[in-house]
C-alpha cells in the first residue's frame, strides 16, 4: 500500500496580507512544526535560546520592509493567519542566515529547447533534515497584481523553487563563503519569492544583483524562451554562469567566483563536485531530445551513496543527518510541476500545474 502523499498543496490569492492570512490559516499545523524544527536547531548552536533568537530575527524585518515591503506585508499576514509573533515567521525566513552551520545540499539543473522538443526544464532534488518532510508544502500563489507562481517551500517561508506564469523558474542551492554573516540582508527565501514575481527574467536577476545579503546562495534560473542564468551571489558579489551546449547545472559549490572569496562549503560536501558532474554526464548522454523524464532519472542518480545526487539518510560527522526530501521538475511553456518525496528512486512524482 503506498504512502499517502506528503505535501499538501496550499493556494492564496489577493493583495499581500490577504494572502498571508490565508497561507497562516491554512498551513498553521506545519508552519508550528517548521518552528519547531528550528527553533531547537537554533537553540543547539550559539543563539542562547529563544528570546535571543528573535531578537536577532527583528534585525531582518526593517531590512525586508525597505526592500520589499509587500512582501513584509505578506509576513504579517502569515504571523496573524497562524497566530504567531512576526519575529517567528521572519526568523523562519532567514533560518539559514540563523543557522551559523548548515547542512543544506541540493543538485539542479537547466535543460534548454535545442536539446529537448522546443521545451525549457528545470529541476532540483533538495536535500535537507528528514523532518522537514512534514513541515513543506506546495504553494500557488494567485495575487491580485503579477505574475501568478507555484512554489515548493518549507511551510511559513515565502519560496524555495517554483516558477511562475511570467515563464521563470528558478531552483536554490546551499552556499557558503567566508564573507557571510558580516552583514544585514534580504533573507533568502524572500529574494527567491521576488524573482517568482518578476515580470521578466532581466527583472528576476536585477532582484538579486540589488538587493542586499547576509548569506551566500545559489540562484538558478530559466526562462520559456530557452535562456538560463545560474547566480552565485554572495554578500559582496554576484558570479554569473550560462548554460554550454544546452545544459546548465549546479551543486554546492561555487564554479565562477574565481578566487574572490574562499569557498567554506566544500570541504563539507566534497560530493557536491561529483553531484554536478554526474547529472551533467547522465543529461549529455542521453538520447535526443531529452524531455522531463530524463531530469528526473538523472535526479536518481547513485554514484556516491550516501551522498549522491539521490542522498540517502546517513550520519554526517557532526551527527546531524540529511536526505533527498523532495524533487521538483518543472516544464515552463506547459506550466507544470512535478514534485517527488525522497529518496527519488524508490517515489513517484505527482504533477501540478500553475493554473490549477
Amino acid at each position: 500500500m503506498s504512502s499517502p502523499f506528503p505535501f499538501p498543496l496550499v493556494t492564496i490569492e489577493g493583495d499581500a496580507r490577504a494572502r498571508g492570512r490565508q497561507y497562516g490559516r491554512q498551513a498553521a499545523e506545519r508552519i508550528e512544526t517548521s518552528l519547531a524544527i528550528y527553533m531547537a536547531a537554533w537553540a543547539a548552536g550559539d543563539a542562547a535560546g529563544r528570546e535571543a533568537v528573535l531578537e536577532r530575527a527583528r534585525r531582518f524585518t526593517p531590512v525586508i520592509g525597505d526592500r520589499f515591503p509587500a512582501l513584509l506585508e505578506e509576513l504579517r499576514g502569515i504571523a496573524e493567519g497562524c497566530a504567531r509573533p512576526l519575529e517567528e515567521i521572519v526568523a523562519l525566513n532567514a533560518r539559514t542566515e540563523l543557522l551559523y552551520e548548515s547542512d543544506e545540499g541540493c543538485t539542479s539543473a537547466v535543460i534548454l529547447p535545442e536539446l529537448t522538443d522546443g521545451r525549457t526544464l528545470i529541476g532540483q532534488n533538495w536535500d535537507w533534515r528528514p523532518a522537514c518532510r512534514d513541515s513543506a508544502i506546495l504553494l500557488r500563489v494567485r495575487p491580485d497584481r503579477g505574475p501568478a507562481l507555484l512554489t515548493f517551500v518549507e511551510a511559513g517561508m515565502l519560496a524555495r523553487s517554483g516558477m511562475s506564469s511570467a515563464g521563470i523558474g528558478l531552483c536554490g542551492n546551499f552556499l557558503q563563503s567566508d564573507l557571510d554573516h558580516k552583514q544585514r540582508g534580504v533573507p533568502i527565501p524572500v529574494l527567491r519569492r521576488a524573482i517568482l514575481m518578476a515580470p521578466t527574467l532581466p527583472a528576476a536577476v536585477g532582484e538579486v544583483l540589488r538587493s542586499p545579503r547576509a548569506f551566500s546562495s545559489n540562484h538558478l534560473l530559466a526562462h520559456r524562451d530557452g535562456e538560463a542564468i545560474d547566480l552565485e551571489s554572495s554578500p559582496g558579489e554576484v558570479f554569473t554562469l550560462f548554460a554550454d551546449d544546452g545544459l546548465l547545472v549546479h551543486s554546492n559549490h561555487f564554479k565562477a567566483a574565481g578566487g574572490h572569496l574562499r569557498d567554506t562549503g566544500l570541504a563539507r560536501y566534497p560530493d557536491s563536485l561529483f553531484r554536478d558532474r554526474r547529472l551533467r554526464r547522465h543529461l549529455a548522454g542521453a538520447p535526443r531530445p531529452l524531455g522531463a523524464d530524463d531530469l528526473k532519472a538523472g535526479l536518481r542518480d547513485h554514484f556516491g551513496l550516501p551522498d549522491a545526487v539521490c542522498r540517502h539518510r546517513a550520519p554526517r560527522p557532526d551527527g546531524t543527518e540529511i536526505e533527498t526530501v523532495a524533487s521538483v521538475v518543472m516544464d515552463l511553456g506547459a506550466g507544470e510541476l512535478w514534485l517527488c518525496p525522497g529518496p527519488v528512486c524508490g517515489n513517484e512524482y505527482r504533477r501540478f500545474t500553475l493554473d490549477g
